[in-house]
């Protein structure tokens, strides 16, 4: 069987599809709760993806603050929350696309997912459009090896709470489809 007749089958896509929906969901609350108690920025500092709608949406009158709300007295970032969850339902999507092909992907329940992750995004993609350049580092780019330890710590582990996440999810969406939870999981039938 090719690898496009792969995804052509229904158990294959009832995984795919519910563990980018149940992932993203999951991951993403994940995320968002581990920078509560570890903030990855300083008070004042625009995060990266509030930095990107505002340099990519700006000409359409869209930007970080575009769908701010209250909640209980606290101004919370609607768009960068979006944005946030948007990116937890693309990464899952493509956590558990790579795993059917290549059931590495999911090394130390997908920890090692998530550390690639840092590193691409935080430590190379975004600094390299631009859009993180740290109060504390004196005008440098945000690059992987000028972050101070706080912040570093608080993207690797948030990453990594967040990649376990999706992992556990698949893991749940397989036990439910009574696919193997372990190795190759694709139905080949």
């Amino acid at each position: 069987m090719k690898n496009c007749d792969v995804l052509r089958n229904k158990t294959n896509q009832k995984v795919i599809i519910w563990t980018t929906l149940v992932g993203g969901f999951m991951s993403s609350l994940v995320k968002w709760g581990s920078e509560v108690n570890m903030p990855p920025r300083m008070p004042g500092e625009i995060s990266p993806p509030g930095a990107h709608l505002d340099a990519w949406f700006s000409w359409m009158g869209f930007n970080s603050h575009s769908l701010d709300y209250v909640y209980q007295g606290v101004q919370v970032p609607g768009a960068v929350t979006l944005y946030h969850w948007l990116f937890s339902f693309a990464f899952a999507f493509l956590y558990v696309l790579m795993s059917a092909y290549w059931p590495r992907v999911r090394m130390w329940y997908g920890a090692m997912y998530g550390l690639v992750i840092t590193i691409v995004m935080h430590g190379f993609f975004i600094p390299l459009l631009g859009f993180r350049n740290p109060a504390y580092a004196e005008g440098q780019v945000g690059w992987l090896w000028n972050l101070n330890g706080y912040e570093l710590w608080s993207e690797i582990l948030g990453h990594v709470y967040w990649s376990v996440s999706i992992e556990i999810c698949l893991i749940a969406v397989l036990a439910v489809l009574a696919r193997p939870i372990k190795g190759m999981w694709i139905d080949r039938a």
